[in-house]
């Protein structure tokens, strides 16, 4: 399970233009960490654990997620159409952390409103 996690991140890490940081929880899939790291040239963090603070975009993410696919769900018969269509989603929900801009406005600097 190690290597497809680390195969999968370095996959959609590679397909941004740049990363800095990767901040992972502690769980055991991502031992293979400092190849992901090395692999996109970013530093590797890990929350701490029970820092509820550090949790909060972790957690409102999995929730947005399973809103579609609830938690018991098995997720192989999932296609590349559709967590691409997640992929669009996350990116394009306004978050206040962002103060209220969406992550891909934020990334990209420019505003993807479609109401002036």
């Amino acid at each position: 399970m190690t290597g497809y996690v680390s195969a999968a991140m370095i996959n959609l890490l590679k397909r941004v233009s740049s990363v800095r940081i990767i901040t992972l929880d502690n769980g055991g899939e991502f031992t293979a960490h400092e190849k992901v790291g090395k692999s996109v040239n970013a530093d590797v963090y890990f929350a701490k654990p029970y820092a509820s603070y550090q949790r909060g975009t972790n957690e409102n993410t999995n929730g947005i997620i399973r809103r579609t696919w609830p938690k018991k769900m098995t997720l192989g018969h999932l296609t590349e159409n559709d967590t691409r269509t997640m992929e669009i989603l996350i990116n394009t929900m306004p978050r206040k952390v962002l103060g209220g801009c969406t992550p891909i406005e934020v990334y990209t600097g420019q505003s993807i409103a479609l109401i002036a």
